[in-house]
């Protein structure tokens, strides 16, 4: 399978692409990133690294650079307070996600064979929110946009049945797997997860798909 992977210079989005590379179900990977990727991971023949500035806008040349991509795990974006300010947050998470998906829709489902259809993962979070009117005591922000993105993808999948089908993870606390022994007492445990399986999950999900749609940690620590 070729995939594109977004946030490939990021925690989880780096350990993904490496994942990939070293998986023989994965045939390519195309990084889209703002940034250049380490130069060990440049030069691997199974990489693509294709650089590109804005997020909101994919033109013709750039999905061109894409063709033959089957699916896209998309981890770019992060919490809102990391962020200037929430519409920026809202920006980066929603906007960016959305026009990815409709653009990978338009362009790149319709080049596949039938009946297959275009796969999109998106690397929510914890307690994502898809009620907007929910209240919530922690975190708002945060959850409120990572639940529009997941409401956003699945009103996507459900209006192009025939070219695409979504998931959004739901890790907690995200875990790197030579951490110290606290990581270690906790990983695997409710609401942790280790990086690298994190990573290696959400490629089986990718190739394999998924029965659930909205996958939690606890699920994802049983992949």
């Amino acid at each position: 399978m070729k995939v594109i992977v977004t946030g490939a210079t990021g925690y989880v989005g780096g350990e993904v692409v490496r994942q990939a590379i070293a998986d023989e179900r994965i045939t390519h990977v195309f990084a889209l990133t703002r940034k250049p990727l380490p130069e060990d991971l440049a030069k691997n023949s199974k990489l693509t690294v294709i650089e590109h500035k804005d997020f909101s806008t994919y033109p013709p040349e750039l999905l061109a650079q894409l063709a033959g991509a089957e699916a896209c795990i998309w981890t770019l974006g992060g919490r809102a307070y990391q962020f200037p300010d929430v519409e920026t947050a809202r920006k980066v998470s929603v906007d960016y996600t959305l026009a990815a998906a409709k653009a990978f829709i338009d362009v790149l489902a319709p080049q596949l064979p039938e009946p297959q259809k275009f796969r999109f993962l998106f690397c929510s979070g914890r307690w994502a929110e898809m009620d907007e009117k929910k209240n919530m005591r922690m975190l708002a922000d945060t959850r409120r946009i990572k639940g529009q993105v997941e409401k956003g993808l699945c009103d996507l999948a459900d209006a192009n049945k025939d070219k695409l089908e979504i998931w959004a993870v739901r890790p907690g606390a995200i875990m790197r797997k030579y951490a110290g022994l606290m990581n270690l007492l906790t990983a695997n445990t409710t609401g942790f997860i280790g990086l690298d399986h994190l990573a290696k999950a959400m490629l089986t999900i990718i190739v394999n798909g998924h029965k659930d749609r909205i996958i939690e940690t606890e699920e994802l620590l049983k992949i």
